[in-house]
């Protein structure tokens, strides 16, 4: 699995570096395992910009700005939708990138309730125009480490994804603008073609060839 996550995140820096994008990140379970294994690339400073390990609530609060009202009794707690994809706005918005990931999850053997067992992990990934996903997943009770790579290899696919759909659009757009090129082209007269034209005469010879027919006499017209 590790020589996996290494490749997963090589992928994203080739096409961060391709686009001239870069990633920020926030992580709770995981504890800075994904600015790690990014930073284990070479040239990483290239595309990867800034993360943080927001572990408390307090911290998320503070430093990626999720809402305090996530965390009250009647709220969706750390462990939901709303903080995963709250956490990837605020880095995103904090560190200037085009793409943000983030993750909670409880990683065990502790800190599971009925309603959230351990293994469970909920993943963000943003862009700046726009698009975003959040999923989750549970990963059941392995061990602790186990569960964080599983974690990592689940939101490096994520982004990978999500990059995925972002040069589907730009091969759309840019399909669209050749056709609508192409369409412009194909409509617009040429230069000899206007009316009113200082100088202009067919190409080619024409002539008109004698008919042997004498219509004036052929009656039988269907």
């Amino acid at each position: 699995m590790v020589e996996e996550i290494a490749g997963l995140a090589s992928r994203i820096g080739r096409r961060l570096k391709k686009r001239g994008w870069s990633i920020s990140v926030a992580e709770s379970c995981t504890g800075g395992l994904i600015c790690s294994t990014f930073t284990d690339i070479s040239g990483s400073s290239a595309w990867f910009k800034q993360g943080w390990v927001v572990y408390t609530n307090e911290s998320k609060i503070s430093e990626v700005d999720v809402s305090p009202t996530a965390f009250d009794a009647d709220g969706e707690g750390a462990v939901s939708h709303k903080v995963a994809l709250q956490m990837a706005h605020g880095a995103r918005h904090h560190a200037g990138t085009e793409v943000s990931l983030s993750i909670t999850g409880i990683a065990g053997p502790t800190g599971g309730t009925e309603s959230k067992e351990v293994g469970l992990v909920y993943v963000a990934v943003t862009t700046h125009d726009g698009r975003y996903i959040v999923r989750r997943n549970d990963f059941g009770s392995n061990d602790r480490i186990e569960n964080k790579r599983s974690f990592v290899q689940f939101a490096l696919r994520m982004v990978l994804e999500i990059l995925d759909h972002a040069d589907d659009i730009e091969r759309r757009r840019k399909r669209a603008e050749e056709r609508k090129l192409e369409d412009e082209d194909s409509e617009s007269p040429g230069e000899d073609d206007w009316e009113g034209a200082e100088e202009w005469a067919p190409k080619g010879t024409s002539r008109a060839e004698p008919s042997s027919v004498d219509f004036s006499v052929e009656t039988d017209w269907d």
